[in-house]
């Protein structure tokens, strides 16, 4: 499985090369998709067609943000699971956290995945043998002594679940006033890697799709952290998930989003 990390590193690392340059000029023109806060770029369509490219060999198929999914793979085929600008609305709005997921899975089983920061450069990858930043071992920061000192990390309550259940905003609260600090960065895909890093103590993540959490969610388990959905199956095929720094634990996350499950 190390050859699908190097294939998808090398993929990746073209596709960032040009959406770094793309995002230095900050000539980026967004349209709508699903609603007026579902932004989608040319790049987002220019960068997985990239690297469907540079992937397109050994007759794997492919699970895009953009183009889709046909239809279920043949087994033991290797299915592609690509989202070319994970926080599409950063890249468009100027800020700099985004980053390309790639994941390679066999039988809907993730076995090798990665994520790049076109910014920064950082490289999070995994596959058996582990999980990797830059190349190096990826090692977590220490645990803090107790969850109230945590960093939360959450794109919950978006505009979709509190058009739906508008009282989301009260279990919001309840983290806000336990936890040391509540972030929004708006890339699912590099909030947990930063679990897997121990930047982020904790990730809360609502109305995700496959590829916002495939490789992260592999990166963080190879890691030693731990990722919840709640349901049976394959994990990054879950909509919700709480996904833990290695080593933390909270009570009242795991609470909160047992009642997140059910709005």
């Amino acid at each position: 499985m190390s050859d699908l990390r190097t294939q998808a590193l090398n993929a990746a690392r073209v596709a960032a090369t040009q959406l770094a340059e793309a995002f230095a000029t900050g000539e980026v023109v967004a349209t709508t998709k699903t609603n007026r806060h579902d932004l989608v770029t040319a790049w987002d369509q220019h960068i997985e067609g990239l690297v469907t490219q540079h992937l397109a060999r050994d007759g794997a198929v492919f699970w895009g943000e953009e183009t889709g999914r046909a239809t279920a793979p043949p087994p033991g085929t290797i299915e592609w699971i690509i989202d070319p600008i994970d926080g599409t609305s950063n890249f468009v709005h100027g800020y700099p956290v985004f980053s390309i997921s790639i994941a390679a899975a066999i039988d809907d089983e993730v076995v090798a995945g990665v994520v790049v920061d076109p910014v920064t450069g950082a490289e999070f990858s995994a596959d058996a043998s582990g999980a990797y930043l830059n190349d190096a071992p990826l090692t977590a920061r220490p645990t803090p002594p107790h969850d109230t000192q945590y960093n939360l990390v959450t794109s919950f309550p978006a505009a979709e679940i509190l058009h739906r259940a508008p009282e989301a905003s009260q279990l919001f609260g309840q983290l806000v006033t336990h936890y040391s600090t509540v972030r929004r960065l708006v890339s699912g895909a590099l909030e947990i890697c930063y679990a897997a890093r121990g930047i982020a103590d904790v990730v809360l993540g609502v109305d995700t799709k496959p590829w916002d959490v495939s490789a992260a969610s592999y990166i963080l388990r190879q890691a030693g952290g731990r990722y919840h959905t709640g349901v049976a199956g394959p994990s990054h095929l879950a909509p919700h998930y709480v996904a833990f720094a290695p080593g933390r634990e909270s009570q009242l996350v795991m609470e909160v989003f047992r009642q997140l499950q059910h709005m």
